[in-house]
């Protein structure tokens, strides 16, 4: 006749054979899934920096065209400066066409003087001739052969009133030519200096135009990179909405997925029995955390060590040291694996599925889990290590247990062991 010992390791046989005829389809079915948690997390992850990018590029786009429209009113600006200026040429030639007008009307009246003068000159040597002609004496033989000394005055006087009348003349036309001589010269240093003016001006309007090159190049190259902005804002809309679309296919495939190892589930479930997996309180759960018993805080309600009021513990708190192993509580699939420690109050954690609605998870490990999701792990595998990552005030394993995703007392998966309470005193597992 058996002993109880023989009867217990027959028993315990015969419970693993028909834990794995159950769980084998069903981890082999997550184990060829094509879709994962940490597929859509890497989705996620993807949609995040393409929108990240999205908005660099927006804030870029939307700078570049604050910088495109400033170039255009610098342009703008410039051109009408230039307008300004050519119209300042333009009036500035039409004043150095009028210096040289009066300046050619002046030199037209000082040749007029001038011939009116050589014609006084030949008038003047005419009347000294005829007199000469015509009184058969020159100017020599008044002064021998007048009839007396007031005949000779008369003679005198007659040809000094004509000399002097013909100096008058021509000492005013010297006169009226050199004011019109010194007109002519100060039209003449008008327009030279209007001539400056003039140069300045082309001169000024050259510049002009080089700022205004340089600044149409300016807002070339600024149009053709907001083009570039605009051009690469647009394919990252377009490619996050393929991402988002991608996310969304992999959220309804992991979604199907599961409702399909759920249906498998359920049928291996009918085909064993109505018993999909290990009972809750068959005591064949491996305690996480090897010979640490202590429990620092239990499921439900306590004081939250970190703002002191009472709120709803999910888990049971066990400490550990960092670095502490953590081994799988059961066989089963990983479902999820938190690589970034902020992202959650759990901080780096591990869920795994069991089956027939059986999760475990594992929460405030000191690394990222060196599991992957998707993967099937054994009972008593080491999934994580002891740490105090995210919301926690020191190294321990915050243990979870849920049952079609309701957080229950993990401890009742341990009929028949002892552990230490909180308080010191002795709480029984079941």
């Amino acid at each position: 006749m058996m002993n109880k010992k023989t009867q217990r390791i027959i028993v315990i046989i015969v419970a693993a054979a028909l834990l794995l005829s159950v769980m084998l389809p069903l981890l082999s079915m997550f184990a060829q899934a094509s879709v994962t948690q940490g597929d859509i997390q890497n989705i996620k992850n993807e949609l995040s920096d393409i929108q990240a990018q999205k908005k660099d590029a927006e804030a870029r786009l939307k700078a570049i065209r604050n910088d495109l429209s400033k170039a255009k009113e610098q342009v703008e600006i410039i051109r009408n400066q230039v307008l300004l200026t050519e119209q300042e040429i333009n009036a500035s030639q039409a004043m150095l066409d009028e210096y040289d007008r009066q300046i050619a009307d002046k030199e037209q009246e000082i040749a007029g003087l001038e011939q009116q003068e050589e014609q006084q000159y030949q008038e003047f040597y005419q009347q000294v001739r005829w007199m000469e002609e015509t009184g058969g004496v020159n100017y020599l033989s008044i002064l021998f052969e007048a009839n007396s000394f007031a005949d000779m005055l008369d003679q005198a006087m007659l040809i000094g009133d004509i000399m002097d009348y013909s100096n008058r003349i021509i000492e005013q036309l010297e006169a009226t030519q050199a004011e019109l001589g010194l007109a002519r010269d100060a039209l003449a240093s008008d327009r030279a200096d209007q001539a400056l003016v003039q140069q300045e001006l082309e001169e000024r309007k050259a510049e002009l135009e080089d700022k205004r090159n340089e600044a149409q190049n300016l807002m070339n190259q600024i149009a053709a990179t907001e083009s570039e902005y605009a051009a690469e804002a647009k394919e990252l809309a377009e490619t996050e909405a393929q991402v988002n679309k991608q996310l969304k296919d992999a959220q309804t495939k992991y979604a199907a997925q599961l409702a399909e190892l759920e249906r498998k589930r359920q049928e291996q479930a009918a085909a064993n029995g109505g018993s999909a997996t290990v009972n809750m309180t068959s005591g064949d759960w491996y305690w996480p955390l090897s010979n640490r018993y202590k429990i620092s805080s239990l499921f439900g309600s306590r004081v939250d060590p970190i703002n002191g009021r009472r709120d709803n513990h999910t888990g049971t708190d066990i400490p550990a040291p960092s670095g502490t192993p953590i081994c799988a509580a059961q066989d089963g699939v990983v479902t999820t694996v938190n690589a970034n420690k902020n992202a959650s109050s759990y901080g780096y954690y591990c869920i795994i599925s069991h089956g027939n609605g059986y999760a475990t998870l594992y929460a405030h490990q000191c690394q990222v889990p060196p599991v992957s999701e998707g993967q099937t792990v054994s009972k008593g595998q080491v999934i994580g290590y002891v740490g105090t990552t995210g919301r926690s005030t020191g190294n321990h394993l915050h243990f979870e247990l849920r049952i079609n995703g309701v957080r229950n007392d993990v401890l009742k998966l341990y009929p028949g062991m002892t552990f230490t309470s909180p308080g010191g005193g002795r709480i029984n597992g079941g």
